[in-house]
Parts: C-alpha cells; structure tokens; sequence
C-alpha cells in the first residue's frame, strides 16, 4: 500500500481510510485491519484478554507467509496501542450513536465518562 503523506492528509487518517488502524496517530510504523481489531475485541470478550499472546500468534502467522520480519517487543506494543484506541474509540462512538437515539446532547470531551 502506497501513501501520500503531507500535512493536509496525515497517514493515520488514509490508513483509515483503507480500513486500516495506525500503531500511533503521527507517523505510525505498523497498521492493523479494523477487522482483525474488532476480531481481537470480540474474542476478548469471551476469554482472558492477551496482547501477548495475539501478538505473537499474528508474527508467527506472518513469518510463515514471509510477510513480515519478527519485531519482538515493539510489534507487542503497537498492536497494544493500536488495540487501545481502536476499542476507546468504538466506545465512544457507541456513547454518542445511543445519546443522539436518546434526544440527548452529546459532547466529544465527555463521551461517556462518569
């Protein structure tokens, strides 16, 4: 995948774009599919949730294919994060779709926060 990076179109919202969740919101170094996130999240909730152990199960699986080189730590860590705010935000997107259902006034600062 191929792209264009300049101020008025950042990588993190193309990669979006594609279907794809940056490792960080400037200059990500890794991407994930919205899929496997949403995949990760919903198998989470029905185990123990493991970064470890899906990070590891993802580069053995990639390694077997010669699609991506063995990143140890690091990739544990940004499939982390990634993860993260893949789920922080579909939570609040969640909190704002059942407040407008509601009639009720929604601010992004506060979505959901007690």
């Amino acid at each position: 995948m191929t792209l264009y990076i300049c101020a008025c179109r950042p990588a993190a919202e193309q990669l979006l774009a594609k279907g794809f969740f940056p490792s960080a919101p400037r200059r990500p170094s890794l991407a994930f599919s919205l899929n496997m996130l949403e995949f990760i999240t919903l198998h989470s909730m029905n185990v123990a949730p493991n970064v470890t152990a899906w990070a590891s199960t993802l580069q053995q699986y990639w390694a077997r294919r010669h699609m991506v080189a063995n990143q140890g730590e690091t990739f544990r860590k940004r499939l982390g994060t990634a993860l993260k705010w893949y789920q922080e935000l579909e939570r609040r997107a969640e909190v704002a779709v059942t407040q407008m259902l509601r009639g009720e006034p929604f601010a992004v600062s506060d979505a959901g926060r007690s």
